[in-house]
């Protein structure tokens, strides 16, 4: 059955020309992992040839869920002609062909364009993740983070992703010197020329490391845009108001020891360890003495998983771990 499907097979589908037994073939064909992602390829082509589509897609989208909203209250409503000049030739018959995957992908929700405009790689708590991009830049994802490449295009038309949590970048060099950026939702972005870096961007604060190379940090503090130029060994920290604060370390590899389910920590207070630990591993941990949660932590520590790296510092501490459900209250041991 698989062999029939084309991309003019498709096309046809989008257009509405397919009769039911041949959306039957399609839906049937697309749940395979690999003929989804030629699916995605051959609807943005489609998208491209249908450019007032694009252009009237919000307005599309608004009339269609108004539609959607009233049609229980009225089973015999149909599209208006001006819902029709969207969407010329799909025949609804009912709410019920909302269920078809067309359907689902273009009017369902903004979040289909996402997939279909975007690979997104992901890492649960406690797991890291090497990546190899299609222009040679190698990523490493560490816990709890998420990357969205474009999957088309990439390396020749674009070289954007978007980045939420932690990555290590090494970023290759192109023949035409094609810029790398790494955009954050923190209201930041690093614009990168061959280079290698660690990006950090979670709720409370967001950093740039650069380890080699050359990089520029684009960023808004209020309404100014500013940007600033990082040499090797700069350290850049940007607070949730976007101030930033410019270091310059000795020693950025301990900035990607999780690479190696390391943890290096350099005057780190017990209350930064617990943001850290929650950050990496979904567990909150409770500290209810702020005598205790200010006492700090020094030293370098391998930890294969979250059990581990408590149970390290809970013994240089002296501490007894209580657990409740998701969270666990460290007091002193006495």
């Amino acid at each position: 059955m698989s062999a029939e499907i084309s991309k003019d097979f498709i096309f046809n589908y989008l257009a509405g020309k397919s009769s039911a037994l041949q959306k039957q073939m399609i839906d049937e064909w697309v749940k395979s992992p690999a003929n989804e992602e030629l699916f995605y390829k051959w609807l943005v082509e489609y998208e491209y040839q249908q450019p007032q589509y694009l252009i009237e897609l919000p307005e599309a989208l608004s009339r269609f869920h108004a539609f959607a909203d009233n049609h229980d209250q009225n089973p015999d409503l149909i599209l208006t002609p001006a819902t029709r000049k969207v969407l010329p030739s799909y025949k609804l018959g009912g709410w019920m062909m909302a269920a078809s995957v067309v359907l689902g992908l273009l009017i369902g929700s903004w979040v289909f364009l996402d997939k279909i405009l975007y690979k997104t790689y992901r890492t649960a708590f406690g797991e890291t993740q090497a990546l190899v991009l299609d222009d040679s830049t190698v990523v490493t994802l560490n816990a709890n983070s998420s990357l969205q490449v474009p999957r088309f295009g990439f390396g020749t038309q674009t070289r954007e992703v978007l980045l939420k949590g932690e990555a290590d970048f090494a970023v290759s060099h192109t023949a035409t010197n094609q810029k790398f950026i790494v955009k954050a939702d923190k209201e930041f972005e690093v614009v990168v020329w061959g280079t290698e870096f660690t990006v950090y961007t979670r709720q409370q604060r967001a950093k740039v490391v650069l380890n080699k190379g050359k990089v520029e940090l684009r960023y808004r503090e209020g309404k100014d845009q500013k940007q600033v130029m990082l040499k090797p060994g700069d350290l850049v920290t940007l607070d949730q108001r976007n101030q930033l604060k410019h270091e310059v370390i000795s020693n950025p590899e301990t900035y990607t020891a999780w690479k190696d389910e390391r943890y290096v920590f350099d005057d780190t207070s017990l209350q930064e360890f617990a943001r850290i630990f929650e950050e990496n591993y979904g567990i909150r941990l409770v500290i209810q003495d702020d005598s205790l949660a200010k006492r700090t932590l020094e030293g370098s520590f391998r930890a294969d998983n979250a059990e581990e790296l408590l149970a390290i510092v809970a013994e240089i501490f002296s501490l007894k771990i209580v657990r409740k459900d998701n969270t666990i209250v460290l007091t002193e041991n006495l």
